[in-house]
């Protein structure tokens, strides 16, 4: 299926497309389309990132792009494209086109029974964790543009009786252009049944998986749970889970494995929310906490995860950014519609000088399935004239299967434990000009000395409205990294220019 991307797109907006063209919308639906025009100089010391052979390079950049922002009846969610040309002076990388994509949309395709929940990103993704960590503008060996998708069908309604169902079919794929890392396509059916009766509640799931992957052996999995679950108030609802799972992950045959867990949701006010659960599965001991708190300008986000990851790029998501998301967490309730709170934490990033595209860490791609555990916590503070921002993540993989060469990171190593930590301040000079300062310090590690890889990178920049609809904005960068095998410096220095249509 190596031409799933192609289909993928078609498909998406063949669906999309006949939905917001729908002429029975109702009055309040909203859409906003907006394309743009990114033009991007970026002159730095050492675009090959590597040391002793340090070659300055001059790269212009220029990406035409759109998002759209829907709360149709038929359509919900968001698409935003770019298509960037870089062109470099000293040809340390040839001239190049990348793609960037991210959407998520829900489509109600049959009168609020049948659906389609479409997801797709293309982004600059890292081979390997031990390598070169930079931005898409330099010439780095260790990027290569990678595509995740996700297409869903399903139809949900009542039985008589008050039991809700859903039956659900997915098929999703990860390709990279990088011949070091496998793709993989992934395609899966479930069903699941379930029934509210006053403060309890139960549910019947079963669900099918098959994992494909280019280089190495297919995963498929079947599971069968039972869920039951108790309000003790509006506030507090627990939940029992049992269930049983047949898989080959850690085995070349089949085998079966018991299943049970319990969790906790605690929400004291429509601002804070807790949600936790612990399980025991045929990997051992899982678990997933959340935790976000909204004050007035205060956003407050705490997550820590361990489950296993049979996606080469499960760490990616349809998003617009973290300080995005966390914008758009902090108004949710000052505006509820999602197209004019989209607009309305544009205005607020641009305004501001912030990167809404901002991410709290790269992934770097595998080729096999991974036991993780991921933690991160975000926080996003502001006040009448700065925000300030802190992000960190610290995560850790291990291959679940020691037999195995498939060319990722993981023949040389059994785990790779990584931290991401981030600062990031804004503040408004004059009501159109800002300055921003950011810190940014990563760190990765395997089993062996020569797989150390610590890097800092510091950023002070200053922004500024050209025009109503035009900003320009300057950056200073720094980055030192001292990786054992390659250590290496990079002095940069950035334009910016975007225009709004």
């Amino acid at each position: 299926m190596k031409r799933w991307h192609r289909w993928c797109c078609g498909a998406a907006v063949a669906a999309l497309s006949p939905a917001w063209a729908q002429s029975d919308a109702p009055q309040q639906a909203s859409i906003w389309v907006e394309p743009r025009v990114d033009m991007r100089l970026t002159a730095t010391d050492n675009a090959r990132l590597q040391a002793g052979q340090s070659q300055s390079e001059q790269t212009l950049e220029v990406s035409p792009g759109i998002r759209v922002v829907t709360n149709h009846a038929r359509v919900r969610g968001f698409l935003d494209y770019a298509l960037s040309g870089l062109y470099r002076l000293q040809n340390t990388g040839g001239d190049d086109l990348q793609h960037r994509l991210n959407t998520n949309a829900q489509i109600n395709a049959i009168d609020n029974w049948a659906f389609v929940d479409v997801t797709g990103t293309v982004s600059q993704q890292l081979i390997s964790a031990f390598g070169p960590v930079a931005g898409s503008s330099t010439t780095n060996a260790n990027q290569t543009q990678t595509a995740t998708y996700s297409v869903s069908p399903y139809v949900r309604g009542q039985f008589p009786g008050s039991v809700n169902y859903e039956a659900r079919y997915s098929v999703q794929g990860t390709k990279s252009k990088s011949n070091a890392r496998s793709d993989s396509d992934t395609q899966g059916w479930s069903g699941r049944l379930a029934r509210q009766v006053g403060a309890a509640g139960w549910s019947l799931s079963a669900d099918q998986q098959e994992v494909d992957y280019d280089q190495g052996r297919s995963i498929e999995s079947n599971a069968v749970t039972g869920r039951f679950s108790y309000a003790w108030s509006p506030q507090w609802i627990t939940g029992l889970t049992v269930g049983q799972e047949t898989n080959d992950v850690l085995t070349p045959d089949k085998k079966s494995y018991s299943n049970y867990g319990v969790d906790l949701t605690w929400r004291p006010s429509d601002r804070t929310t807790l949600s936790a659960g612990v399980n025991d599965r045929y990997f051992g001991r899982g678990h997933n906490l959340a935790f976000e708190h909204r004050a007035a300008r205060v956003v407050v986000r705490v997550s820590d995860v361990r489950d296993v990851s049979t996606s080469p790029n499960s760490n990616v998501n349809a998003t617009l950014g973290t300080l995005y998301d966390l914008l758009d967490a902090l108004y949710v309730t000052l505006e509820p519609d999602p197209v004019k709170r989209a607009q309305l934490v544009q205005a607020e990033l641009i305004s501001r000088g912030l990167p809404g595209n901002l991410l709290v860490s790269q992934s770097f791609l595998v080729s096999q399935a991974t036991l993780q555990r991921q933690q991160q916590l975000s926080v996003l503070m502001t006040a009448r004239r700065g925000t300030f921002t802190v992000s960190y993540a610290r995560g850790q993989s291990n291959r679940l299967l020691n037999n195995l060469t498939l060319g990722d990171d993981f023949d040389s190593t059994s785990r790779i434990k990584t931290d991401t930590l981030s600062f990031l301040y804004a503040h408004r000079l004059t009501p159109v000009t800002s300055a921003n300062a950011a810190l940014a310090l990563q760190r990765s590690e395997g089993d062996l000395d020569t797989q150390r890889n610590s890097q800092y990178t510091l950023t002070l920049g200053m922004s500024t409205q050209l025009g109503r609809r035009t900003s320009g904005s300057v950056q200073l960068r720094r980055l030192h990294s001292t990786s054992g095998l390659n250590p290496y410096t990079e002095n940069a220095l950035v334009g910016n220019i975007l225009h709004r249509f």
